[in-house]
């Protein structure tokens, strides 16, 4: 494989569902009654000449705060396979990046397709990071891979996998493979 073929980046975006779903539609809620619970209060009181001010820089604020919020219940996964190693991030509403994972390949000890056989394997391990989109409608191509981290502690990936990554792993960690041959991309 040549240097450009060892590379490869993949993003997907969490699906709306579940308690994630709920908390995106909560937050609009309680930031729209916010905005609007202003304009009672404010036509009422004596001093109702600071409506046409105090109104607007109010509804600005929860804008402001929704913008703000906004981006804990926009989440994307993207994952970059470089040089031999792989690299998780969590982006946070398009603009926050924070690194989940970053470990060798030839360092894992497993990479194969989650399914009920195997579960058991991931619930072994001391940390369980979560990448994958869907719980209702999972994808044909969940994959987990586990490695031991620097502090010994067993740590399981969980995340959509692509043909490509699967070519690269193979190249870096063959013996802890196992391909399903209905991959995409």
């Amino acid at each position: 494989m040549s240097e450009f073929a060892n590379y490869m980046e993949y993003c997907v975006e969490k699906k709306s569902e579940g308690s994630y779903r709920t908390k995106r539609i909560l937050l609009r809620v309680v930031c729209i009654i916010a905005a609007l619970a202003i304009i009672p209060i404010v036509t009422w009181s004596v001093a109702g000449k600071l409506f046409v001010t105090f109104v607007p820089v109010w509804m600005g604020l929860m804008g402001i705060l929704y913008w703000f919020l906004s981006r804990f219940v926009n989440i994307e996964y993207e994952y970059r396979i470089v040089q031999g190693e792989f690299q998780m991030d969590i982006i946070y509403g398009q603009r926050q990046r924070k690194q989940l994972v970053a470990t060798r390949i030839r360092a894992m000890e497993v990479i194969r397709p989650l399914d009920d056989d195997h579960i058991q394997d991931v619930e072994n391990c001391t940390r369980i990071i979560d990448c994958s989109i869907s719980r209702k409608h999972p994808p044909p191509a969940i994959y987990y891979l586990i490695y031991t981290d620097e502090n010994r502690n067993r740590v399981a990936v969980i995340f959509e996998a692509t043909r490509k990554a699967m070519e690269i792993m193979k190249f870096y960690n063959s013996s802890a493979l196992v391909v399903k041959p209905d991959l995409r991309h």
